[in-house]
């Protein structure tokens, strides 16, 4: 099982590592206008893929050992098919009202997020039968070929325009959708067209199961990417460049709590000892904290010409951004660890409850601040976001399990408790 833990936190770090690269080159090739664009095209992509993946979630972890390849593959392809052209006649008929929010490349986003949702769909397959390596490697397959189209590109001075990246992701995609079907070519060779009764109730069954989570999912990919939509209409691309740099930056810190949440996941889930639970969600919360506090101080102090060396000179402003944002990213690194102590316990609601009030927040205090103060006032608006995010969950952490805002002060034990949670022998 370590070796699992470990080889996904790998390619999780990669994975993260590939990103945080290939917006150095978007934003050193194309400047704050081209990054802003990307950006823009990237949310639209993620959010037409959480629409896309509503039924053919993580779920499908569970149902694979339960049921046949072919009675989850059918009910998500239809889905799949059905919502995209749906979400995608809404977006399009909306952009001809409202003229700045036009969908750039309309058709190869629709093709881009059908590739990514079936690739979606057989990493969770690969997943539930217990095959970790390949479907991490299934995952970070379209990033790495991302990455060396745009480091060739620019290699060779050729990278000039925001629909390189475009093309780029559809060819991402679609060697990570051929390889998919590759590994499970035994499943694709023997699909057999379920019948009309199994059909309905296996819909059922996987709405039933992923509609909740996915519902929290896409509030909080809104709440954290909503600006990005009123930066665009009130500001103009070439800011969004610059707010969705310092967001990324802010969030590559993360990563650390992300994958600390994984090893939290997995160890609760395994256990039904209460008081271990409580103990050790308070454990990665403090190590989680004192994590992110560090990174987030050492990009906070950092010189201005440090992020214009990095991605170029228009993007002076990233610097007082990532300071504006401390707050409400160390918050919401805190929160990745209730959010895992509810998930092990099957209760996905409170962290959906705590995005879509956050949501709320976003729309109602962006309306409001972000034509006025502009990326400032996005930035204030998102720590405001998390902030409510945190206060949700925190409440029900606390009162599921009677700890107190002393019992999250960092003791001399903790730092001993901490060595523990790297020993192999307790995983």
């Amino acid at each position: 099982m370590i070796k699992k833990i470990l080889h996904t936190l790998i390619t999780k770090i990669l994975y993260s590592l590939l990103g945080f690269l290939i917006i150095i080159l978007i934003s050193q090739n194309l400047g704050a206008i081209g990054k802003g664009e990307q950006a823009l095209f990237l949310l639209n992509m993620v959010l037409l893929l959480l629409f896309a993946t509503l039924i053919g979630n993580s779920t499908l972890i569970y149902l694979t050992p339960r049921y046949k390849f072919s009675h989850l593959f059918f009910p998500s392809l239809l889905w799949i098919i059905s919502s995209l052209i749906l979400v995608f006649l809404i977006w399009y008929f909306l952009s001809l009202q409202f003229p700045k929010i036009t969908i750039k490349h309309p058709i190869e986003l629709l093709i881009i997020t059908f590739f990514a949702s079936i690739t979606e769909i057989n990493a969770f397959i690969l997943i539930g039968k217990e095959k970790i390596h390949q479907a991490n490697n299934l995952k970070l397959i379209s990033q790495i070929i991302l990455f060396l189209i745009l480091l060739s590109l620019s290699l060779f001075g050729a990278f000039t325009k925001s629909y390189q990246y475009v093309i780029a992701l559809i060819l991402g995609y679609s060697i990570s959708f051929i390889y998919g079907i590759y590994l499970l070519k035994e499943e694709y060779f023997n699909l057999t067209i379920p019948t009309k009764k199994e059909f309905k109730e296996m819909f059922k069954e996987l709405f039933r199961l992923g509609a909740v989570k996915q519902i929290g999912s896409l509030a909080q990919q809104l709440n954290s990417r909503f600006s990005f939509f009123l930066i665009s209409f009130y500001v103009g691309k070439g800011a969004l460049g610059v707010f969705s740099n310092s967001i990324s930056l802010s969030e590559f810190v993360l990563m650390f709590g992300t994958s600390l949440a994984l090893v939290q996941y997995s160890r609760l889930s395994n256990s039904q000892d209460k008081n271990y639970a409580n103990k050790l969600t308070l454990s990665m919360t403090k190590l989680n904290l004192i994590f992110t506090f560090v990174s987030l101080c050492v990009l906070s102090f950092l010189p201005a010409s440090f992020y214009t060396l990095l991605f170029g000179q228009e993007f002076a402003q990233v610097k007082p951004l990532i300071q504006y944002l401390f707050l409400g990213i160390l918050l919401l690194s805190i929160s990745s660890t209730f959010t895992q102590y509810f998930a092990s316990k099957g209760n996905f609601k409170i962290s959906a409850t705590a995005s879509v009030l956050s949501l709320a927040i976003t729309i109602v205090l962006g309306l409001v601040l972000i034509p006025r103060y502009g990326i400032i006032g996005a930035a204030l608006t998102t720590v405001a976001s998390y902030t409510l995010s945190f206060a949700v969950e925190y409440y029900y952490f606390k009162k599921w399990t009677n700890t107190k805002l002393k019992d999250f002060l960092i003791s001399k034990q903790d730092l001993r408790d901490f060595k523990t949670l790297i020993n192999p022998n307790k995983l």
